[in-house]
């Protein structure tokens, strides 16, 4: 076995495979919870009775889903080290996630928040009204750019993602643009009438832009921070009086929530939503099509 090193330096020596967005999470799961109740340990003093402990303490504090989460980060890391020759123990605790139903605007919500937005010209206001009816996520929506809006094909291409990533060679948290999520995350989008003509006036009033300019930009040309449209939506949720567990990305679940009470097949909005597979599509929303069935199958009961 290797000479015992803390958990601190152990994961000095870790590099980053992730994307920088991912890594900037797992920075923040590293620099609040696990160096400051598991750093100064060694390798071999990480028993399973002191992660045991650990995750006592996150569960004071956190929701169940977010201990599971920095628990998941926790265990490849310790994996990792015992596969490199250390003494070190890797029964990480797992955490159950009891699943709870997102808070999503309903239909009126929905309508009301889509009308309000369609007769507004503040590029922050556009950025709401793409995210919810398209479902982009919020890093898709500062990712775009003027030539991503195709009017003649009636099309939205999403081909970037705009966040704030973890950058290990400064160690700062600059806002990059980078590739999607997943490979299927690039993904052409269909324009409805009324979101092609919202575009369409709102990039008449941009005058003649740089194609390569940020769709969604302050005056001087530079895309705006995801917080400032965080706090867009929380100023125009309050004015509308929806409710506050509703919140930005609640937009992207409206979306398919309405897709799928409309009749969308859940292959169509699995590749609109750009997920990974349509079987992730099924974990999310399933529920939503088992409603659906059975308001369906209310309908054929009518016949008996």
């Amino acid at each position: 076995m290797k000479t015992d090193i803390t958990l601190e330096t152990w994961l000095g020596e870790q590099e980053a495979g992730v994307k920088g967005s991912s890594l900037k999470t797992y920075k923040s799961y590293e620099r609040v919870h696990i160096r400051p109740f598991l750093g100064h340990l060694y390798l071999a003093e990480i028993t399973a009775k002191k992660q045991r402990a650990f995750k006592k303490q996150l569960c004071e504090s956190l929701a169940d889903k977010t201990v599971r989460d920095i628990l998941s980060y926790l265990r490849p890391l310790l994996k990792r080290a015992k596969q490199k020759g250390y003494t070190v123990c890797i029964k990480t605790p797992k955490t159950a996630v009891e699943w709870r139903e997102k808070e999503v605007p309903d239909f009126q919500e929905h309508k009301a928040l889509s009308e309000k937005l369609r007769h507004s010209q503040k590029p922050v206001d556009m950025g709401i009204l793409l995210a919810m009816s398209t479902g982009l996520r919020l890093g898709e929506v500062l990712g775009l750019r003027v030539k991503d809006v195709d009017l003649r094909a009636s099309v939205l291409h999403v081909r970037a993602n705009r966040q704030r990533i973890y950058d290990p060679k400064t160690n700062t948290y600059p806002v990059r643009e980078q590739t999607p999520k997943t490979q299927k995350s690039c993904r052409s989008i269909p324009l409805h009438p009324a979101l092609k003509n919202a575009l369409a006036h709102y990039l008449k009033n941009m005058g003649n832009p740089n194609k390569e300019k940020p769709l969604i930009a302050n005056r001087q040309g530079r895309a705006y921070d995801a917080r400032t449209l965080q706090r867009r939506f929380q100023a125009v949720k309050k004015e509308l009086g929806l409710r506050p567990g509703v919140t930005f990305h609640s937009l992207r679940h409206s979306f398919a929530t309405r897709a799928l009470e409309l009749g969308a097949s859940i292959h169509t909005l699995s590749e609109l939503l750009g997920h990974s597979s349509v079987a992730f599509t099924l974990n999310t929303y399933g529920h939503s099509v088992t409603e659906q069935k059975r308001l369906e199958m209310e309908k054929i009961a009518k016949c008996f």
